[in-house]
């Protein structure tokens, strides 16, 4: 049923009041309840169904006027056989059609939302944008937010052991090994299969504050030898196989403590092996190469006399 706006007006009735009464008559009007066996049944009033046999009685119903008459449908609007949506879905106020699908086992969210793109702009026409929604949209807000939250930490970071250390140049020796962690955690997904998501990104901001540890204990210890009175490379020396101990041993046991969970098959496991990948990976190169660059760095950097 189209409303005809002049004749609406001319006549006094409102496309609102239209709406509403074809509402009330065709699906009902809650008037009220009442109670049975322990249960409340709306009571519903409308146009018994028997009394709409063809479509042509819908412009027999009766609509109120702003000055009272009664004003039949069919005065106001025109009935058009045709077919239409069963249902008008908007966003933000502005028509929209909502695709839905599943990832097949093994695919990537990002990886399929890209593909998903890249097709349908081919095709959309003029004027018609493409907005995630659902878990695409939380998926997109999440990737955004952990990039902010991995920048913000690197800073926070630098100011902490800046002032922890006096000095510019030692909070750089330390965040030398992010770089090793976040390309052991990248090595390890590729290598279990796992891909970049929302879960192993967690983790890589995990191993932000984990990975920093050995440098710490590295750099910390170097700069007490030199306090000591000991020359650069004197220090460096003897720092690196006295810290060695205490660094692999937190290494393994962050990786011990982590396996379970990158071994796991049970309920939520596809949650927990990205994060306890990215973990392994990152720890377990950092090491290895914090042993070797970070003293290489540090012996770069820093002057002779402390």
């Amino acid at each position: 049923m189209i409303p005809d706006r002049e004749k609406a007006l001319a006549r006094g009735v409102s496309i609102n009041d239209i709406g509403r009464t074809i509402q009330s008559m065709i699906a009902g009007v809650v008037a009220g309840k009442f109670a049975k066996g322990g249960r409340r049944y709306d009571i519903r009033v409308k146009v018994r169904d028997q009394d709409f046999s063809d479509i042509k009685d819908l412009a027999q119903i009766m609509i109120r006027n702003n000055r009272g008459e009664l004003i039949s449908l069919g005065e106001v609007t025109k009935i058009v056989e045709d077919k239409g949506m069963l249902s008008i879905n908007r966003t933000d106020r502005a028509r929209s059609i909502q695709v839905y699908g599943n990832l097949a086992p093994g695919a990537s969210q990002a990886d399929v939302l890209k593909i998903v793109r890249e097709k349908i702009e081919k095709i959309l026409p003029e004027n018609y944008i493409i907005e995630s929604s659902g878990s695409a949209q939380a998926f997109d807000e999440s990737s955004a937010g952990l990039l902010f939250v991995f920048g913000i930490g690197i800073m926070i970071a630098y100011m902490v052991l800046a002032s922890q250390f006096n000095s510019f140049i030692h909070p750089l020796t330390v965040l030398l090994a992010l770089p090793f962690s976040v390309t052991g955690a990248i090595i390890a997904l590729w290598l279990g299969g796992a891909s970049l998501n929302i879960y192993s990104m967690i983790g890589i901001i995990l191993l932000m504050g984990i990975v920093k540890k050995n440098s710490i204990i590295l750099v910390d210890f170097t700069n007490q030898l030199r306090e000591q009175g000991l020359g650069l490379k004197e220090a460096i020396l003897e720092a690196c196989p006295i810290r060695l101990r205490p660094i692999i041993m937190t290494s393994v046991s962050t990786i011990v403590g982590t396996l379970p969970a990158a071994l796991g098959t049970g309920a939520g496991y596809e949650t927990r092996v990205p994060l306890a990948l990215a973990v392994i990976g990152g720890v377990l190169l950092s090491t290895l190469l914090t042993l070797v660059v970070i003293p290489c760095f540090y012996s770069l950097v820093s002057k002779e006399k402390f």
